[in-house]
């Protein structure tokens, strides 16, 4: 498998919990996903435009976006978590287009990114990392779209050429956190695991959305070689390969249409479109006015 900058095989040696039996991050298998309509909607708090400085560093494995406190994540069962920062995860390498860290039925996605929170009953990050019910991560896949720019990524893509070399930083004045997550804030899967580099500590709550963000091909290789490690190679292949599941159970709030189902639902839509994108297309060449 294509590790990249991800040299997973020694990580044990220096933080056991590795390979603990709670590792992140994990194959979402639709099939076996409990589904729990009583887990409700997650409340999001501050995600919204924000004006201010926001610190935007390479910090040698990804790009990184410190996070105020005033951003809050409420889980289902009451349990507030203080946002810190947020990070992505990529792939890039050997013509992978593909490097987000969970999958679903196998299926691994262009891109990923991590909101990551700690639990506001502790008074900062550094004590919650190695409590027991610290931290929370809320995730979200990305899939391309050939010519679509997604403009809420825009000025976070322009910055990138600033923090070329490993320890550079940047500022991002605006930060419009809703706005680069899915459409759906709603729909869920959640899980308890680990976190997915060093120390991998067995304390995370994990919420990855159902829905996924959308990026032009062009901005995903922006993403994927705009940055540099500490060996002055391009930061590619970010992520960790799935973890077993073992005796864990996976829950989501909303049910899943079965694959082939969803394949014909969606191949009619992209069907209809294309015959309408050409349909408008004739009328205009033939100077005609589409409807």
């Amino acid at each position: 498998p294509l590790i990249g900058e991800l040299d997973e095989a020694h990580w044990p040696r220096k933080y056991p919990a590795c390979e603990g039996n709670r590792q992140s991050p994990i194959d979402l298998q639709t099939k076996k996903v409990h589904y729990k309509p009583s887990m409700k909607a997650l409340s999001l708090v501050g995600y919204e435009a924000q004006a201010g400085e926001f610190s935007m560093t390479n910090n040698g494995h990804t790009v990184q976006i410190s996070l105020p406190s005033t951003m809050r994540m409420t889980a289902p069962d009451g349990t507030q978590y203080v946002a810190q920062q947020m990070h992505f995860h990529w792939g890039g390498a050997y013509s992978e287009i593909s490097g987000s860290e969970h999958t679903i039925d196998g299926v691994r996605y262009v891109t990923e990114v991590h909101v990551v929170h700690y639990n506001s009953k502790y008074q900062s990050y550094d004590e919650a990392q190695t409590a027991p019910d610290g931290l929370a991560v809320l995730a979200a896949l990305f899939e391309v779209r050939d010519y679509a720019e997604n403009t809420y990524y825009s000025n976070f893509i322009s910055h990138l050429k600033d923090i070329r070399y490993p320890g550079q930083s940047t500022v991002l004045s605006d930060l419009d956190l809703q706005d680069m997550l899915p459409e759906n804030l709603h729909s869920y899967y959640s899980y308890w695991g680990s976190l997915t580099t060093p120390p991998c500590t067995e304390n995370v709550h994990w919420f990855v959305l159902a829905d996924t963000v959308k990026l032009s091909r062009t901005q995903v290789w922006k993403l994927q070689n705009s940055l540099l490690n500490h060996q002055n190679k391009t930061i590619h292949n970010d992520y960790r390969r799935t973890q077993p599941l073992n005796h864990r159970v996976v829950e989501a709030n909303f049910k899943f249409l079965p694959n082939s189902e969803l394949h014909f639902y969606l191949n009619n839509i992209d069907n209809n479109l294309e015959y309408l994108r050409r349909f408008i297309e004739q009328k205009k060449a033939k100077g005609k006015r589409p409807w």
